[in-house]
């Protein structure tokens, strides 16, 4: 090979080397600048509320601060099964069904905040109308007790309580968002079980509490509702940058909403298309919104234990092991 060939070579590998270089430089700065498509399991209460304001809320719209290009897909039936199947990369599910249930396929579901139900502020009730003959707990004996859909488990565990007292054949009635606030004018109920901000929506309609703070006197005071979850192979593997971007999205919304209450009231009537008044949202109460570092893990524990008291679920997980770690969301 002549001294102009191997020159041109060399010239040619050089060239090829920057170009190779600047790629291995650049790509990841690269692929940082892209959005990351996250798929949000979302329902229409406080505990999807979170998604809505980070996607919706102008003043603080930490989707756009985090680069995340959120598509919200409904959820049907079991939150959790859904995540498990891949329907959506992240949402809010019962912390009822993580406890039994948080392995899938070799994965894991750990939780990176939580929507809790606190003592001394009852966000759930019994509610009747205000002509009703139920006059007392012990006339629940025999009627029909109306509850949407996804707190069958809580209404379940209620129950199984108040059949210790003496409150019998009770018969359960599953209710829709489109049918909970008529149910009992269109004679499927004779009283409803509701957590906020349905028992609000009905109290301010005129209906009153037979029992407030249901949860707290038959289960635990301080109840886990939801859990904000992910899939451990997700956040570790198939999509880090998706994960660590999506959890400080929803931990600034997560603080946002704890300062702000009336926010999260706000963006509920908005939501449920309720009608923006200010009676209706002092009738309303809100949940306490914990981020990772916040979420209460002796109530965790608790509520684990007395669910093993009544032969559900195992005490063989500790806590400590249904939440990610903040090193799981270093870059």
């Amino acid at each position: 090979m002549s001294i102009t060939a191997s020159k041109r070579l060399l010239n040619v590998l050089i060239f090829l080397g920057i170009i190779a270089l600047l790629f291995v430089v650049g790509y990841p700065q690269y692929k940082e600048s892209l959005p990351s498509k996250i798929k949000i399991g979302v329902d229409k209460s406080y505990t999807s509320l979170p998604f809505y304001i980070a996607k919706e809320d102008t003043s603080r719209p930490y989707f756009v601060i985090e680069n995340i290009e959120a598509e919200f897909v409904d959820i049907q039936g079991d939150a959790l099964q859904g995540l498990k199947d891949g329907l959506y990369d992240i949402a809010a599910v019962p912390w009822y069904w993580l406890m039994i249930s948080p392995s899938v396929n070799g994965d894991t579901v750990k939780a990176c905040g939580s929507v809790e139900l606190k003592s001394g502020i009852s966000l759930d009730a019994i509610i009747i109308p205000e002509n009703s003959k139920i006059r007392r707990l012990r006339d629940l004996t025999g009627k029909r007790l109306g509850h949407l859909v996804q707190d069958e488990y809580i209404v379940n565990l209620i129950l199984s309580k108040m059949e210790e007292e003496g409150v019998t054949k009770v018969t359960k009635v599953p209710l829709g968002l489109d049918e909970f606030d008529s149910a009992i004018e269109d004679n499927k109920a004779d009283a409803i079980y509701l957590i906020d901000p349905y028992r609000g929506y009905l109290l301010y309609q005129g209906y009153q509490m037979l029992l407030e703070g249901v949860v707290s006197y038959y289960i635990v005071s301080s109840m886990p509702y939801a859990a904000i979850v992910m899939r451990k192979n997700f956040v570790k593997q198939e999509n880090r940058l998706a994960a660590i971007r999506i959890k400080n999205a929803v931990e600034a919304t997560l603080a946002y909403i704890s300062r702000n209450p009336e926010v999260a009231k706000r963006y509920m009537v908005k939501l449920l298309d309720w009608p923006s008044d200010g009676a209706l949202n002092l009738k309303m109460r809100t949940p306490e919104y914990q981020r990772l570092a916040e979420v209460n893990l002796k109530n965790v524990e608790i509520f684990q234990t007395e669910l093993v008291r009544r032969g559900i679920g195992t005490c063989g997980i500790k806590p400590s092991e249904f939440l990610f770690v903040r090193t799981d969301f270093v870059r």
